[in-house]
């Protein structure tokens, strides 16, 4: 059972390691949420053959109403969150907890891109938060052929900003050996194109 509390409102901190962000200014009561908010599910059988669902799951946290003008207007949920892979008597099997990014804020509800970036057949898919108004941050994942949710490593990345993209989720492009992404460089004022290669135990950038 999901259990609800209000609290009065307050600011909560966001903040993302790569640009400086303003936090989202709660406009009604926070309402305190224990248990688990369904954020994303998604339908795997198109690429495992299998009844299985991959979803983004708020375990415990807090869910508010921002309506003034920003990257946060609308309704918002902030706390701790897994990625959960279930069945279809929707029994959890496998989970992660999302934690590379310092704070968490979903403000809607979202489909999950998949694809396959290392050749190795297995599922992989981007999770994404809010960067800046030139794009946002994504982690990647892989779901290997036991269940198991991982992050795939990116040498010398926690997480990899991209322009131009959904929210939460985006569709890397790929190419022969593994993707390629595209940003706004503020440094040099133009955008940058960056490719990644597998070289079987990480991606590595070609420049």
């Amino acid at each position: 059972m999901t259990s609800i509390t209000a609290e009065p409102s307050g600011s909560i901190s966001v903040d993302k390691s790569t640009v400086q962000l303003s936090s989202p200014t709660p406009t009604s009561n926070i309402v305190q949420v224990t248990g688990s908010l369904t954020l994303s599910r998604n339908d795997l059988f198109q690429y495992t053959n299998k009844h299985e669902y991959i979803s983004v799951v708020l375990t415990n946290g807090k869910y508010f109403e921002d309506w003034s003008q920003g990257p946060y207007m609308g309704r918002n949920w902030t706390g701790k969150f897994q990625i959960q892979l279930s069945n279809e008597s929707g029994e959890v099997t496998s989970a992660l907890d999302l934690n590379g990014f310092s704070d968490i804020v979903f403000n809607s509800f979202f489909n999950i891109e998949f694809d396959d970036y290392n050749g190795d057949g297995n599922v992989d898919f981007t999770i994404g938060q809010y960067g800046s108004s030139n794009g946002n941050v994504f982690i990647l994942f892989t779901l290997d052929k036991t269940g198991r949710i991982e992050v795939l490593p990116i040498k010398g990345y926690s997480e990899i900003f991209v322009s131009d993209t959904e929210r939460y989720s985006t569709r890397l492009p790929k190419n022969k050996l593994g993707f390629s992404r595209t940003y706004y460089d503020n440094s040099i004022g133009k955008i940058v194109k960056q490719t990644f290669f597998w070289n079987g135990k990480e991606f590595i950038s070609d420049s």
